[in-house]
């Protein structure tokens, strides 16, 4: 009988090794193709347990909340569908290209990269002032029994820091989303396509400056489509003006 209290407590200790090795935590990463060394956006991260998905950012940054056996997946129309273990995933993640692809991926240039750098490093700089692991924006998950202590959740939710963070999140975010907008829809792309003087081209570029939502599943060819049609309407308008102003 002396034995039976030796055996549950060790039971209980298997079992909380058990329920700590599976515990859920944050794994990130960055996404390239491995053909060279292109950084690829909007990858959807999927967690095949949770159904949890998200998309990689301009930089093909992703963060997603797993435990060490859920199976991740990452899915785009332009690469290979790929799987693997949360406990497997390492920093970098390398996608194969499909067969054919059309080139809509580009390179970010130093400056855009530089510029990520800073945002980046000024996030980090907030949330290790503010005490923050998830920038403000727990997952639910957290409140769970399994979870890392609630108040975590409660403190990045309603804290001065949380509220903090988010901001600062939102406006990274647009300063990405400005920078692809500039990469796809600037002055040598557009006078590639239809040559114009300096300030016919900055008129136009302000006038029909197109929104990210629309411009980030751009191809070439869409630009094309776009940059003539409102080139277009562009030049009825002005010639209208003028015909008016005379």
């Amino acid at each position: 009988m002396a034995l039976k209290p030796i055996i549950i407590s060790f039971l209980l200790f298997l079992y909380s090794l058990v329920a700590f090795s599976q515990a859920q935590k944050r794994y990130t990463g960055t996404i390239y193709s491995s053909d060279s060394t292109l950084l690829i956006k909007n990858v959807d991260v999927m967690n095949q347990r949770t159904k949890q998905m998200l998309r990689s950012d301009f930089d093909g940054s992703f963060g997603i909340d797993a435990r060490p056996s859920d199976s991740i997946t990452f899915v785009h129309p332009h690469w290979n569908r790929f799987s693997i273990l949360a406990e497997e995933l390492v920093e970098n993640v390398f996608l194969q290209k499909k067969a054919i692809v059309i080139d809509e991926v580009v390179v970010m240039g130093n400056t855009k990269a530089a510029k990520l750098k800073e945002l980046q490093s000024m996030k980090n700089d907030l949330n290790v002032k503010g005490g923050l692991y998830y920038s403000g924006n727990p997952p639910w998950q957290l409140l769970l029994p399994f979870g890392m202590p609630t108040i975590t959740y409660f403190y990045e939710k309603f804290s001065k820091a949380g509220r903090n963070a988010r901001r600062f999140e939102e406006f990274m975010q647009q300063e990405i989303h400005n920078m692809e907008v500039d990469q796809i829809f600037n002055k040598a792309t557009i006078s590639d396509i239809i040559p114009m003087e300096d300030e016919e081209l900055e008129l136009f570029m302000v006038a029909y400056r197109p929104d990210f939502e629309v411009a980030q599943y751009w191809t070439t060819y869409d630009l094309h489509v776009y940059v003539k049609k409102y080139y277009k309407e562009f030049k009825e308008k002005n010639d209208a003006e003028r015909l008016i102003l005379k």
